[in-house]
Formats: C-alpha cells, structure tokens, sequence
C-alpha cells in the first residue's frame, strides 16, 4: 500500500504529521509532495516526519511566500505544471490533500489529472460568503465536490458536505487531527513573567487598517503590564511597516519575532496569561491547551463546537467594552488541557485508507 499527501503550508504539515507518522509506523509506503508554500517554516516541521518517508518537492522555493504578487506567481506556476506535467505514480494511488489553501487546490487539481483517489482530511467547513473568506471559501467547496473520500469531524460538517452534495463517500473521525499534534509535543511549565502570545494573520485583519489599529492600541495599552510576544507571518510584518504600526509597538516593548518552531510555539501558548489570536488552527491549539484566547475576529466558524467546549475561548467582535472585559477577567477563563482519553484521529484516519 502507497499513501500519498499533496501538501504545502505550515498548517497542512503540523495537522498531517501525526497522520503520515502512523502510516510509516503501519509500514505503509509514504511520499510527501511539498509545493513549498511556506518553504522556509516547513523544513523545521519536517524533522518530527519519521526518516523512511520519500519526500518530493514540486517547487525550488527555499523561504516562505510572503506578498501577494509571489503567491499569485507561485500559483499559477504550479497550476500550469499541475495541469500539463504528468505524474503518473499518482494514477489509481490515494493521494491526501488537507484544509483550504492554494496548496490544496493545486494538490486537487495535480490528483485529479493523474487520476488517483482523493482524500480530503478535514472536510465540510462552512462557506459563510465567496468573498468573505476568499480563497477559503472556493477552495472548501471545489475539494469537497471533487473528493472520493471526505474525512471530516462532527455533525456539523456532515450535513455540510450533504448539502453541498458531493459525491464522494464521507467519513467520520472522533476529533481533528491537530489534536494528535498538540498532545505529542512535550510541554514543561516555566516561570511566567506575565506573558501574552499573539498571532494575527488572516487578510480580513490585515486588509483593515482600522482593525489592525485597534489591535495595535490594545497591545500599547497593556505592554506596560504584560511582556508581549507577536509571532509575525511575512504578511502580517509586511502590513505592520507599512501602516506605521512596527516601530510604534517596538517602541511599546513589544517583541516582535519571527515564527517559532512549532513545539517552542506550544510551549509559548502554555506559558501565556493569555493568546490573542486569529487563526483558525491556533484558536484549536488553545482551546487544547486550555490558555484563555481572544479570538481577534467578528466570526468563527464554531463546527467542532470548541467556543462551547472550550470556556477559555473569547470572540473579540473588534468591540473595546468586550476586548476590556476580557483583559480584566481573562484568569477566570483558563482551563486544564483537554486530554480526550482514547481519542486517536491519526489512527482513525489510517484505518480508513487502509480500508479502501
């Protein structure tokens, strides 16, 4: 048996590791096909891959993409060579794609030229508007559509995907595979020194200049009572220089870093007061780890249920009464880590491949 996995972003990698990992623990020949989105975040993720898998490079990027005109140019790069250069070992092989990046769409459409059997790992997320969460949206919906397989987690998903009507077969794991992630990485408790996390990253913050102010004059508020860490993606720095707000949250105290490795970023999220964030895989990664959160969006799309789950998790609606109330009452909100005892999505998502 063959597994291959159509990957590209730092997401992709840290949600499907546990997954390729278990598959070489089953012996299961492994091929990674990398179109090296985040090039440069990535090739860290790739030490915590067991050394039998085969990795294949589909670009020769060696740093994350980080401005638009780059990431348009890598796209349609890769969707030309997706389109007319063959990959036949691919034919009649599970091949995985994850999530709702461009990397997926390519992965996509590379599969379904070379006619292998698509998997699609976390499928059935909401569409809430194309243009709302562009290209999210698209993306979810064209997978979903085109997918043999569907691995998704909830009822919400599963009457997502029925509605959208796809036509592949859907299949149900007990939690997301972020969940194997989390729980792998060894955490350790440090001395807290009053340490807030944050990580902002998605274009419907960055593009607003006045929710990135808002967001700047709360970290300025407050640096002068907590150490503030900002782990900054390309874009997210990018947008920081050019609005004017970089030298004034240096100016603050506030630290403003690169990306960490992800078992440091872990660690970081476990040892804050506090994490004030919003991606959607981080808001997970906290509502694990149990680290009170301010979601910095008007929205998320709840499938798994995590803000009820999860009490350490806050919606910020860009509202200064709520972001306020929850600086003062944040203590209130932290919780154990979320150790669902026999839960092993990895695996589940294995035994399904190997039952096809």
């Amino acid at each position: 048996m063959k597994v291959n996995f159509l990957i590209g972003t730092k997401a992709q990698f840290i949600k499907t590791i546990p997954v390729i990992n278990e598959a070489l623990n089953r012996d299961i020949d492994v091929n990674v096909f990398d179109f090296k989105q985040h090039a440069k975040t990535t090739e860290g993720l790739k030490k915590n891959i067991d050394d039998n898998c085969n990795f294949i490079n589909l670009d020769n990027l060696n740093n994350d993409l980080g401005t638009y005109t780059k990431i348009i140019k890598w796209f349609f790069k890769n969707l030309f060579k997706a389109i007319f250069v063959p990959i036949k070992s691919l034919n009649s092989e599970i091949c995985i794609v994850h999530g709702d990046t461009l990397s997926t769409l390519l992965g996509v459409i590379t599969i379904k030229r070379n006619k292998g059997i698509l998997v699609l790992l976390e499928a059935g997320h909401k569409v809430p508007g194309i243009f709302k969460h562009f290209p999210e949206s698209i993306v979810r919906y064209i997978s979903a559509k085109f997918s043999n397989i569907l691995i998704t987690n909830g009822k919400d998903q599963i009457q997502q995907l029925l509605s959208w009507k796809v036509k592949g077969e859907i299949k149900e794991i007990s939690t997301n595979t972020i969940y194997d992630s989390v729980l792998s990485t060894q955490i350790e408790k440090s001395a807290k020194d009053e340490k807030v996390l944050v990580s902002i990253h998605r274009t419907e913050n960055l593009n607003s200049k006045n929710k990135m102010e808002l967001l700047v004059k709360v970290l300025s508020n407050i640096s002068k009572d907590f150490s503030i860490t900002w782990c900054l993606h390309i874009p997210t720095k990018n947008k920081l220089v050019r609005y004017g707000f970089y030298k004034q949250l240096a100016e603050k105290g506030v630290e403003l870093i690169d990306l960490l490795p992800y078992e440091v970023f872990i660690n970081n999220i476990y040892n804050s007061e506090f994490v004030i964030t919003d991606g959607g895989g981080v808001v997970e990664e906290c509502q694990i780890i149990g680290t009170p959160t301010l979601v910095w969006r008007d929205e998320h799309l709840d499938q798994n249920h995590i803000f009820q789950k999860g009490g350490n998790l806050s919606l910020s609606n860009y509202d200064e009464k709520t972001i306020e109330n929850f600086i003062l009452n944040y203590k209130n909100l932290g919780q154990d880590i979320n150790n669902k005892m026999g839960y092993k999505p990895s695996s589940e998502v294995i035994d399904i491949l190997m039952n096809i």
